[in-house]
């Protein structure tokens, strides 16, 4: 898990489309959302690491334009993050990285295991007697009287609020601008050359790459027009071989592919659709950084 508020070409794209305000307000949902799910977790428990992020650039006409934008950025973003968040890289040798552009760095990111804060939430949920239907899948919500009916494969439940959080499988659900979009992720053999201190983030942040146990773990590279998983796995073992020292001879000894939840608009949708049904969907990749603080969000509406 990436405990991410944004790199900044992807900040800079999102300040073209969004605008400033809207920008600074996306930083400050997740940067907000990350301290959050710190403070109901712990970081023992999510095994969080403050190890900074680093974006790496492969084109110099990109990092061009990212350094030139970052006095902007930081500015912009400073009164929210409490620092001044960005700072060209000197030497991206020196975190494992090669064959770059450029490189611009963070010190206020971090990285955790998704493993273990499921297992935390889930131990919450537990203690405070919250009961778990396992491989229940629901097929419908039917309005009745004072509430909703959820038509599941395992039968009709009833109840007075209905809260939809199942991201970008929501439009089958409900008439939503959210659908699903693949995300491929490898994770290498051991790889006793590779040493990356930070978290890693490419073309807006749409690859990352961190370090798991001696292994590279990368993912992502949804945003090029690749025929099929295959060849987006062989992009992201390519790119790694090139511009991560130690990955040369990467091989794959995990692979698999998961869901986010993407729309027209960045944002989430975190709304009352009618009386009783709640929706928090459409995290964007971003579930992490924000999905705590969307929770939070709904258990307000009802």
């Amino acid at each position: 898990g990436f405990a991410c508020f944004g790199s900044p070409s992807e900040l800079l794209e999102d300040w073209g489309t969004l605008g400033p305000d809207g920008t600074v307000a996306l930083v400050r949902q997740r940067w907000e959302g990350l301290k959050l799910l710190r403070e109901t977790c712990g970081d023992v428990a999510l095994q969080y690491r403050a190890c900074g992020a680093t974006e790496a650039f492969t084109d110099q006409e990109h990092f061009g334009r990212a350094a030139a934008a970052l006095p902007m950025l930081n500015e912009a973003l400073t009164p929210v993050l409490g620092t001044a968040p960005f700072s060209i890289t000197k030497d991206p040798h020196s975190l494992g990285l090669r064959g770059l552009s450029g490189a611009i760095s963070s010190p206020l990111e971090g990285d955790l295991d998704t493993a273990s804060m499921a297992l935390a939430l889930r131990s919450q949920l537990q203690q405070l007697g919250v009961q778990i239907l396992s491989g229940t899948a629901v097929e419908g919500l039917t309005p009745v009287d004072q509430g909703w009916a959820a038509i599941t494969t395992q039968g009709s439940i009833r109840a007075h609020h209905v809260l939809v959080a199942n991201n970008g499988w929501a439009a089958n659900l409900l008439d939503l601008d959210v659908q699903t979009a693949p995300n491929t992720v490898l994770v290498s053999q051991p790889l006793p050359e590779m040493a990356l201190p930070t978290t890693v983030h490419h073309d807006r942040g749409y690859v990352y790459a961190r370090e798991v146990d001696g292994r590279l773990l990368i993912g992502g590279g949804r945003h090029w027009d690749c025929a099929s998983e295959e060849e987006r796995a062989e992009r992201l073992v390519s790119w790694a071989q090139t511009h991560i020292h130690g990955a040369a001879n990467m091989r794959v000894e995990h692979q698999w592919v998961g869901q986010l939840g993407v729309g027209a608009q960045r944002a989430p949708i975190v709304e009352s659709v009618k009386p009783g049904l709640h929706v928090g969907v459409r995290l964007g990749g971003m579930g992490v950084a924000i999905g705590t603080a969307i929770g939070q969000k709904l258990a307000e509406l009802v």
